[in-house]
């Protein structure tokens, strides 16, 4: 076998099952677990009982001589509607906090893959310190680099916007929601003022739907779907000019902690 011929990076279907595996019960148990008990009309249900059990409270101590009835009301309603804007955003709270999780265990497990395949013809503490460094845009472009197909694809694209998302979830007010609100306001939710006016969209408005999620997670997917079995050496693309000086750099980095 010749040196082109040599693979450099070996995707075996057991370990494309394995990460499959592991993304698709994530997704399932929290749709059944978490969103289950976030649906409209549970958070429906849930408000019109908080309205009722105010007004048969005030009911035991209602004085007719002092209280009046309609502001009684009036004030059951507002709880109502209070413990609705509660659990909603409780619910958006949920559903970012799920997104970043998924979104986390599938770079980790990317990177811990990349380090493993790379470490047989790279010094492994070195790629460990770089791959663990580097952003996830960054990492793709390695995989480009030895042979993939990634950023041409439809589920790249979700699986970026993914990425932006959590990095607005985690970080707030930044260069990040700047990006996303504009090439992606979809995750924000849009407030409307009379006269078309509308408000610049601020980092609190960052929202994940279920619908979304499951964008997300089909896109992590297709991505594992399309790894290919074998990334061969006489594959290898035109290497980005900051990889060597990434890699010169960690090589440094463990050489001074090893003296």
């Amino acid at each position: 076998m010749s040196e082109k011929d040599i693979s450099i990076f070996y995707f075996a279907t057991i370990d494309r099952n394995y990460f499959l595996n592991k993304h698709t019960f994530y997704v399932s148990e929290a749709r059944k677990r978490i969103f289950s008990q976030f649906s409209d009309s549970e958070l429906e249900a849930e408000s019109r009982q908080k309205e009722k059990d105010y007004y048969e409270a005030a009911g035991k101590r209602f004085d007719p001589d002092y209280d009046n009835e309609g502001a009684i009301w009036e004030q059951a309603h507002d709880e109502g509607i209070s413990h609705w804007i509660a659990l909603s955003d409780m619910k958006n709270t949920v559903s970012l906090a799920l997104t970043a999780g998924m979104f986390h265990q599938f770079d980790k497990e990317l990177r811990e893959k990349c380090i493993r395949e790379f470490s047989h013809w790279l010094d492994s503490k070195t790629i460990t310190s770089m791959i663990w460094d580097i952003s996830f845009p960054r990492l793709i472009e390695i995989l480009e680099w030895v042979g993939m197909d990634i950023t041409g694809k439809v589920y790249y694209e979700k699986i970026d916007a993914c990425r932006q998302v959590v990095n607005v979830y985690k970080h707030g007010d930044g260069h990040a929601h700047r990006d996303l609100s504009v090439a992606h306001p979809e995750y924000y939710q849009d407030i409307n003022i009379p006269g078309g006016y509308r408000f610049r969209l601020r980092h609190e408005q960052l929202m994940v739907t279920e619908t979304q999620l499951i964008e997300f997670a089909d896109a992590i997917t297709a991505f594992w779907n399309d790894i290919p079995i074998h990334c061969m050496r006489s594959a290898i693309r035109e290497q980005p000019e900051w990889i060597n000086v990434e890699y010169k750099k960690h090589e440094k980095k463990v050489k001074m902690l090893q003296d």
